[in-house]
């Protein structure tokens, strides 16, 4: 999978980031993460974030036409963008996976693996901003065939199909646009959907069902991916076997409850964070947004920027309380 390139050392202090007490650390590095940063660095904040790969799936979007003032950006130059203007406000990046958060009083620490190293931060409020992965069919094959032929990130993989013949399992907007891209590159696009019409934005719709490259298998599941070294069909419910060279699993995505379970933050039935309109959680001191959250069902780069400079205004008064003084905030 392509990553985000983008330089992610620190720049707020010289100092180990792991031997300082951060007033917000931020994990998750997407759009809602990145929202955080901007606006706790706004509040000088001492912010860190933290995140295996700045910009999250973000980076995965083919085009971004919902984004003021930026038509027709890609995800991944958009993010950049989110990137650098959070940089140039002196927030500290670290590359790494967050595995363990644990409240200790009022300060919370939280482990960080990179690699073979395992690192300790300590800080006063934590955000959980990681989003959502990547759900999968769970059908012979989609393991065996990962990363050969099998691939969930169509920006990613989508040029290594000149020539070819791809599938899309899915019928949300993300399918949708990764059957656009595919067929800018593939000879021939089938998009395998259960339902019986797929569920994109209108526009994304109209131009999947009018491109001549593209065929749509309604009230069809893929049942099983086949292949020697790399995928070469897969089998259908209804019988048939469709001879291809690669598969998009685009069926959506789940959030990643772990980190939300040991600090005691309270989910839902869907293990989404329950937060309140200010992106505040049942805990005193953590704050989410995002994807992950269940703050709003309209899943969107502008949604998640906006939860995520919500939850860094609460942080900030949070902190001027803990301090005995009384942030405030003007509203215009």
């Amino acid at each position: 999978m392509k990553k985000n390139t983008a330089k992610t050392t620190s720049t707020q202090a010289s100092a180990d980031p792991s031997r300082q007490l951060w007033d917000v650390l931020i994990v998750g590095g997407g759009t809602a993460g990145l929202g955080a940063a901007l606006y706790a660095a706004r509040y000088n904040l001492k912010t860190v974030i933290i995140a295996k790969d700045f910009g999250g799936t973000g980076n995965e979007a083919h085009l971004v036409d919902n984004w003021i003032g930026e038509p027709g950006i890609t995800g991944m130059d958009l993010m950049n963008k989110f990137i650098a203007h959070v940089k140039q406000l002196g927030v500290t990046f670290v590359e790494g996976t967050a595995t363990v958060a644990k409240k200790e009083k009022n300060q919370f620490r939280t482990t960080v693996t990179s690699g073979e190293k395992t690192t300790t931060f300590l800080s006063k409020t934590i955000f959980l901003c990681s989003g959502m992965k990547h759900n999968k069919l769970g059908v012979p094959g989609e393991e065996a065939f990962s990363k050969k032929g099998v691939s969930y990130c169509y920006t990613c993989d989508a040029a290594f199909f000149k020539g070819k013949v791809a599938g899309v399992v899915g019928g949300s907007d993300a399918a949708g646009q990764a059957a656009l891209l595919l067929a800018e590159y593939a000879t021939k696009v089938y998009v395998f959907y259960r339902g019986e019409k797929i569920r994109a934005e209108p526009i994304t719709a109209e131009r999947v069902y009018s491109n001549p490259k593209i065929t749509v298998m309604h009230k069809t599941n893929v049942t099983e991916i086949k292949g020697n070294r790399f995928v070469t069909s897969v089998k259908l419910d209804n019988g048939k076997e469709i001879k291809l060279d690669g598969v998009f699993v685009q069926i959506g995505a789940a959030p990643d409850p772990t980190l939300a379970k040991m600090l005691g933050v309270t989910l839902n039935e869907r293990n989404f964070i329950r937060v309140d309109k200010e992106s505040r959680t049942n805990v005193s001191g953590v704050f989410s947004a995002g994807d992950m959250t269940d703050g709003t069902t309209l899943k969107q780069f502008i949604t998640s920027a906006a939860d995520g400079s919500k939850g860094a205004q609460q942080a900030y008064l949070y902190l001027q309380k803990q301090q005995g003084k009384e942030g405030k905030i003007v509203a215009y």
